[in-house]
């Protein structure tokens, strides 16, 4: 079995000093491809919201921006749209552990973090007007200085790249491990497990149902 795992590691990709060695797990104790699994099924859940959200309301109204901004965070919303295809192909390059349709999601969620970075510098820049609209609108709204609200809004992306980053980080791991081969090499209760998790993919009644009988 050591003589396997040395195998594995030897084909893994050759990268670069900077580069991060592949994760092993997701959050230190989750599987890798459950990991991804969960975050694929995040992103779904993403887009299916945003898509209904512009089908059925449209661009929100939200007088305290000003129209560049609105303008901004519509098409951020356009974007996030994009969620549910990627999603579903993440979900899909899981079952059939196929790396070009994981490459789909791990560039979705590269594209979210710029969107976001771009998002921000006019939320940055806007800030200061968008507390002042709000305090006009609101008076008796708990009151804001402009540094207080900078600050708000750059914390909320430092939150948001962290985790995506790690999305991201995670979602490449396990491409290059299926790309490698190394979790390719399974047997026994292994290959069991791998069936009944893709027999829960495509149809989860059938682990809920499984859960009933048992019961």
């Amino acid at each position: 079995r050591g003589l396997v795992r040395r195998s594995v590691r030897d084909r893994l990709p050759e990268s670069g000093a900077m580069s991060p060695p592949p994760a092993e797990h997701c959050c230190c104790a989750c599987p890798l491809l459950q990991g991804v699994q969960i975050i694929a099924s995040y992103t779904v859940v993403v887009g299916t919201y945003n898509l209904l959200s512009l089908l059925m309301r449209g661009p929100a109204d939200k007088p305290a921006q000003s129209e560049s901004l609105q303008v901004v965070s519509f098409l951020e919303t356009v974007y996030h749209t994009l969620a549910f295809f990627a999603g579903l192909k993440g979900l899909i390059g899981i079952m059939f552990r196929d790396s070009r349709r994981l490459r789909v999601l791990f560039l979705y969620n590269i594209g979210d973090l710029l969107v976001k970075s771009v998002t921000l510098i006019f939320r940055e820049a806007e800030a200061c007007d968008e507390l002042r609209k709000r305090h006009s609108l609101h008076p008796t709204a708990v009151p804001m200085n402009c540094e207080t609200a900078r600050v708000l809004v750059m914390t909320e992306y430092v939150i948001h790249t962290a985790l995506f980053a790690y999305f991201v980080y995670v979602i490449w791991s396990l491409i290059t491990r299926l790309e490698s081969g190394e979790l390719g090499l399974r047997r026994g209760m292994d290959m069991d497990q791998e069936l009944a998790d893709r027999a829960v993919l495509v149809d989860p009644w059938l682990f809920i149902g499984a859960g009933d009988a048992s019961n």
